[in-house]
């Protein structure tokens, strides 16, 4: 089974973007693969450093144009489509941040972004209300998929859950421009996937926005935090590759790293 990793670039207009991204899916349908993930907002400009209440704009309902083409491509192709929107509610000035994810063209699962920043460039919770649900494991008919959102790659806790869950492959789909954070951004992954053998998909943007150049390194990690795809820096692009979810099991029973865990001893994790 492969998957992919969609790396793109936001256009002035919503409508040009969703169709890059489309040909991009179809790209990655054509080499193969059964699962893409694409950046976080993929088909907007992502949030600047000073808070904007004209960024409102954007907003668009989980039915709304990005996760029409979404839904779209994976009937289309036959395959899992993890998109990401800034979504709007019946309630004013309520948005979130969500994730959902279309196998063979059906709505699946939404997820939406729990842990929101309001640093380092990044004020996102002046936009939108954190999600109330944890990461889990969706079913996809070929692999049990789960996501978490940009920011959340900071928060272990959500991978082990989405792990827990039986999780297999964990999408993440990102807006990351920072520089510092660049050092450190696929220690972050590769870490998730070893902790919690598993694969992980990243889709970052790339190009400049504004005051944020988005760096890429779109990829795809092994379970043993390798690196089994990537898009090219300061391409558009997209990363496919094998994954083997024997090889996985096998490795968990090789290295049982759930079965040794101690949860009597985590209470200081969750208690307030």
């Amino acid at each position: 089974m492969k998957v992919a990793a969609v790396q793109l670039r936001a256009r002035e207009h919503r409508d040009e973007t969703i169709a890059r991204a489309a040909e991009l899916i179809s790209e990655a349908a054509a080499e193969g693969a059964k699962l893409v993930l694409l950046p976080e907002f993929f088909a907007i400009p992502f949030v600047q450093p000073e808070p904007d209440p004209g960024y409102i704009r954007y907003a668009e309902r989980l039915d709304g144009p990005s996760n029409t083409m979404a839904a779209e491509m994976s009937a289309k192709h036959g395959i899992t489509v993890v998109s990401s929107v800034f979504e709007g509610t019946d309630v004013p000035g309520v948005f979130h941040n969500t994730a959902v994810t279309f196998v063979n063209g059906s709505k699946v699962d939404e997820y939406r972004k729990s842990h929101l920043p309001f640093s380092n460039g990044f004020p996102e919770k002046y936009y939108f209300r954190p999600g109330a649900r944890a990461p889990r494991a969706v079913g996809t008919g070929d692999l049990r998929v789960g996501t978490i959102i940009c920011y959340e790659r900071h928060f272990p806790e959500l991978s082990r859950t989405a792990a827990l869950d039986g999780a297999e492959v964990l999408c993440v789909p990102v807006a990351s421009a920072s520089a510092p954070m660049k050092e450190v951004f696929q220690l972050e992954l590769r870490a998730h996937a070893v902790f919690n053998q598993l694969y992980v998909v990243c889709s970052n943007r790339v190009g400049l926005e504004q005051t944020k150049d988005y760096f890429g390194l779109s990829a795809v990690y092994g379970p043993d935090g390798s690196v089994l795809a990537q898009v090219s820096d300061g391409a558009e692009g997209v990363a496919v590759a094998e994954i083997d979810l024997e090889a996985l099991h096998a490795t968990r029973m090789k290295r049982p790293f759930f079965r040794d865990r101690r949860p009597e001893l985590y209470g200081a994790l969750t208690e307030l």
